[in-house]
């Protein structure tokens, strides 16, 4: 089943362009912002975990920008 991302209602985790030259990983759920880490390693866990919790699925936005790629279909 194909499924499309949901950026009001699903988990995101974004690469944020770096301001100070060193990025970071932003994970949200809709419009609020859960947590930021240094490496996308720190992000995929962080992500996983919300995911998994509130039973969404989650989407990665990475440095080549749109569109949101899935991430593991990890067991909701």
């Amino acid at each position: 089943m194909l499924q499309f991302p949901d950026e009001v209602h699903d988990v995101i985790c974004c690469h944020q362009s770096p301001s100070d030259g060193r990025g970071s990983w932003v994970v949200r759920l809709g419009e609020d912002t859960l947590g930021e880490r240094d490496s996308l390693a720190g992000a995929i866990d962080l992500t996983r975990t919300v995911a998994v919790s509130h039973r969404r699925p989650a989407w990665l936005l990475d440095e080549s920008g749109y569109p949101l790629k899935p991430m593991l279909p990890w067991r909701l």
